[in-house]
């Protein structure tokens, strides 16, 4: 076997490595000096390579081989991109798997159709180049990265802190790389010495199936780390909504009693003093308007529409209101407030762009 084939070899294993690696750690905030930081990182894990001293040839020494590969791309992507560990170990992973998946594909047509491939470095033949594997090469990993990053690299937001939180969930996906590398190693070299076709076609679906898990897994968690964020917000508008129904029915209960001794205070005025009685009578309604509290039968639904009455006086809307409020009780207050209070919100900025005769909501409740 020559040299010269070995050395080119783990050249184009780092660079298939990095450029699957950079499908996925684009996508992550970069660190000043980028370019010059990449093309050190590049450099290194080239070297590095390169360096690796070739022992033996046999899987488990190129099962190491490949790992150490692999371990070396994610400090280099930690030196260029400005995420936590866990976030260059969930890009690198990924990376790796998108190679490894594009890797079985492209040996797997070459088993098919009867080449040798890339994989001869493994073996005692001569070292030769032949122009069909080398576009067979560039066709399949062309495809495999292109697909791969269209299903899962797609979902990763720009500049989105993304991690492996659990660590069981990390030592499973560690684990499942380390049987990617062992079981494609042992399936190459158990090629070389006897193909058995359908012990290899079983071995590198299992490959496949492998890669594609840690995938999914890896963006499982990120969907579920995603979901987490927006259910905390929702969280957050829920108990803010509570504490804005809680203020409001304090506010509402004050008005009324307010208005209620307003009323009893005018009328004993009207008695000891000489007033118009017009003017009492147009004071009197003022505070009905503030005091009216409509009764549906549930009091959340009453806090929420005597709320919205008293906005509506001033933009010249008209709420029609008829509400079996009883038919509600299966939810909770603030539930209550703010779903029906977003309901009018709605329906009030809707007839406020109407002319003023226009104006009227007609806002009913029941159960059908």
């Amino acid at each position: 076997m020559q040299l010269t084939s070995l050395f080119a070899y783990k050249l184009q294993f780092m660079a298939a490595l990095l450029i699957a690696e950079g499908l996925f750690l684009f996508r992550l905030p970069r660190r000043g000096r980028f370019v010059l930081r990449a093309a050190a990182a590049a450099a290194g894990c080239f070297v590095a390579a390169l360096a690796f001293p070739i022992l033996r040839y046999d899987a488990l020494y190129s099962s190491v081989m490949f790992l150490v590969f692999f371990t070396l791309t994610i400090p280099a992507a930690r030196l260029c991109f400005d995420a936590g560990w866990r976030g260059c170990v969930f890009c690198t992973v990924a990376g790796y798997s998108v190679q490894h998946l594009a890797s079985v594909c492209y040996d797997l047509v070459l088993t098919v159709a009867g080449f040798s491939g890339t994989t001869q470095v493994y073996s005692n033949a001569p070292a030769r180049f032949d122009p069909i594997p080398a576009a067979i090469f560039l066709e399949v990993y062309a495809l495999a990265y292109w697909l791969l990053y269209q299903i899962f690299g797609r979902r990763m937001r720009k500049n989105e802190e993304v991690s492996i939180q659990r660590p069981s969930l990390l030592v499973l996906v560690a684990l499942t790389v380390l049987v990617e590398i062992v079981l494609n190693a042992v399936v190459i070299y158990h090629k070389y010495e006897n193909l058995d076709l359908v012990y290899y076609l079983a071995a590198s679906l299992t490959n496949v199936i492998c890669s594609l898990s840690v995938l999914v897994i890896l963006f499982s968690l990120l969907l579920q780390k995603s979901l987490e964020a927006e259910l905390e917000v929702v969280c957050q508008m829920w108990r803010q909504e509570q504490k804005q129904y809680e203020i409001s029915k304090e506010t509402i209960d004050l008005i009324n009693v307010k208005c209620h001794d307003m009323k009893h205070q005018i009328r004993a005025i009207s008695r000891q003093a000489s007033i118009d009685p017009a003017a009492l009578e147009e004071m009197e309604n003022v505070i009905s308007i503030y005091g009216a509290v409509v009764k549906t039968g549930n009091q959340a639904l009453d806090i929420i529409l005597a709320e919205k009455n008293l906005y509506c006086q001033s933009t010249g809307v008209t709420i029609s209101c008829i509400a079996d409020g009883a038919k509600l009780d299966f939810m909770t207050d603030s539930d209550i407030y703010s779903l029906f209070g977003n309901l009018l919100d709605n329906a009030i900025r809707s007839v406020a762009a109407l002319e003023p005769d226009k104006r009227v909501i007609s806002f009913s409740v029941r159960a059908e």
